[in-house]
């Protein structure tokens, strides 16, 4: 008798526990671990700033291309859309000009500042903050970067089944880089880890790990 009263008390506080775990889901589909989880101080950086202060680190290579480009006050102007590339979005480019994944990564020394900062560019919206709830309600929308290339935001998920009013998934962002003939191999889509981050210039959406900072550049290998 006692293990069955235990079993179902254990059941149902699984119950509960799930219950409560998507009733946050439903209020928070828009934080996404971005605005709540900021400071005020964060809030009041620019954009450099912000990257550079990353108590993980995980925008170094970010900071350096930067730097290396000269590209402080580009990233630092104000009311742009900044799409954050992580280290291993950086390596990525940098590993795609070796055959083999056991070669030392290019350092980005070694790349064309130009390349670079046209590649920088990619990422950069200007004249504009989008939030995930801007491109949730527009859907699809077609936006210029900042080197001139086109882009597309498109705002996803929220769905309802049928019959229902209660949503089962996450809204999210998506990038999506249009292939340039002859100097891009693909037309790139991106995915976001964190959305709506915001520093004194700009609302800053952070790509996935698994993303690329050469955004479908052409290159001799691609991973």
């Amino acid at each position: 008798m006692q293990k069955t009263i235990s079993l179902k008390t254990t059941v149902f506080l699984i119950s509960m526990a799930v219950v409560a775990m998507t009733a946050c889901r439903k209020n928070n589909y828009y934080i996404d671990g971005g605005l709540s989880q900021q400071s005020d101080a964060e809030k009041n950086m620019p954009v450099y700033d912000f990257l550079a202060s990353r108590p993980n680190h995980m925008f170094d290579s970010l900071v350096k291309i930067i730097d290396l480009t000269n590209a402080k006050s580009v990233v630092n102007q104000p009311n742009i859309t900044f799409f954050a590339a992580p280290n291993s979005a950086v390596q990525r480019l940098q590993m795609n000009y070796n055959p083999d994944d056991r070669q030392t990564p290019r350092a980005l020394a070694d790349i064309g500042k130009d390349t670079l900062l046209s590649l920088l560019g990619r990422f950069i919206i200007t004249g504009n903050k989008i939030t995930l709830e801007q491109a949730v309600k527009d859907k699809q929308k077609y936006y210029p970067a900042l080197n001139g290339d086109s882009l597309f935001l498109n705002g996803k998920g929220g769905g309802i089944n049928a019959g229902s009013s209660i949503q089962t998934s996450a809204f999210y962002l998506e990038y999506v880089h249009m292939k340039i003939p002859g100097k891009d191999s693909v037309q790139y889509t991106g995915s976001f880890q964190t959305h709506n981050l915001v520093t004194s210039n700009a609302v800053v959406h952070v790509l996935t790990y698994g993303s690329s900072f050469a955004a479908g550049l052409k290159q001799k290998y691609y991973r």
